[in-house]
C-alpha cells in the first residue's frame, strides 16, 4: 500500500512538474511575442514610421493574465509621439489589463501620460489661454505667459505667473503675480487699463479641454516639472477603444 501511495504521489508530482514546464515554456512564448504584436498596433495606431522607437514591457504572469482573457500590466513608451498642430510629446501608455481584442472588450486600470518639452509648450498654453498668451515657459513651478499690451499709448511687455491644477476634467488657472515692463502690479490695475482682453487669464474660468480629447480619455493632473517640461495626465474609460462613441471627440457643452 505505501508503494502505491509513494507511486501516487511520484505520478501526481510528475504531472506538477510536466505543468510547471509547459506553463514556462508558455509564458516565454508569450512574453516574446505579444510585446510585438502591441507594437505593430502602436505603430499602425500612430501612423509611426518603422525605426519610430516603441518600448512594450509586460508586468506579472503573462500566461495567467492570457488565462484572464487578455495582457496584464503592459507599459508602453514611445517617445517623440506626434500628437495635434505639429507638437510631439514623449507618451507614455499604462493597462492593468487589455484584451487580446481591444474592439471587443474592456481595459482596465488605463492611464496615459504626455510629457511636452519646453519647445513644444507654445500651442498649450494658446489652448489654456484662449489665444490671449503668445509666449510660455515653465518656471518655479508655474506657467509663466506673457504678451505685449498697449497701455498708456505704449507697447508695453506683461507677463504673468499662473499656477495650474485640474479638476473634474477641466484645467484651473490662477494668477499669481502680474509683471509690465518690470513692474508688479495687481490684476485689478491691469484690467483697468486693459479691459476685458485679459480676462481668460487674469480672471479665469475653468478651462474645458474635453472637445480637444477623445471622449474616453479624462485629463485627470498637469504637473510643470523644474526641467521646463509639463507632464499631462489623463485616464482611460474601460471602454475607450472598444466604443466608437468614446473614441470621437469629446465635448465642453
Amino acid at each position: 500500500m505505501a508503494r502505491g501511495q509513494s507511486s501516487w504521489w511520484k505520478k501526481l508530482l510528475g504531472v506538477v512538474i510536466a505543468l510547471a514546464v509547459l506553463g514556462g515554456g508558455a509564458e516565454l512564448a508569450l512574453r516574446l511575442f505579444v510585446p510585438s504584436v502591441i507594437e505593430t498596433a502602436v505603430r499602425s495606431q500612430l501612423k509611426l514610421s518603422g525605426d519610430h522607437p516603441v518600448d512594450v514591457e509586460l508586468g506579472g504572469s503573462v500566461l495567467l493574465n492570457a488565462l484572464r482573457g487578455g495582457v496584464g500590466n503592459v507599459t508602453v513608451e514611445v517617445p517623440d509621439t506626434p500628437l495635434v498642430d505639429g507638437i510631439v510629446a514623449d507618451a507614455t501608455v499604462r493597462a492593468g489589463l487589455v484584451p487580446f481584442n481591444p474592439l471587443n472588450g474592456e481595459i482596465q486600470d488605463g492611464s496615459v501620460e504626455l510629457t511636452v518639452p519646453q519647445d513644444q509648450l507654445g500651442s498649450i498654453v494658446k489652448l489654456l489661454t484662449k489665444g490671449v498668451a503668445t509666449t510660455g515657459e515653465v518656471r518655479d513651478g508655474d506657467l509663466l505667459i506673457g504678451r505685449s499690451v498697449t497701455l498708456l499709448g505704449q507697447e508695453i511687455p506683461l507677463t504673468i505667473a499662473l499656477g495650474i491644477s485640474v479638476a473634474n476634467g477641466d484645467v484651473l488657472l490662477e494668477p499669481k503675480q502680474v509683471s509690465a515692463a518690470g513692474l508688479d502690479l495687481t490684476a485689478e490695475q491691469i484690467s483697468q487699463a486693459t479691459g476685458a482682453l485679459l480676462d481668460p487669464v487674469l480672471h479665469p474660468a475653468p478651462v474645458c479641454v474635453r472637445d480637444q480629447l477623445p471622449a474616453g480619455v479624462t485629463l485627470t493632473d498637469v504637473q510643470l516639472s523644474s526641467t521646463g517640461t509639463a507632464v499631462i495626465e489623463a485616464s482611460l474609460a474601460p471602454d475607450a477603444v472598444s466604443n466608437p462613441e468614446q473614441r470621437a471627440k469629446g465635448s465642453c457643452e
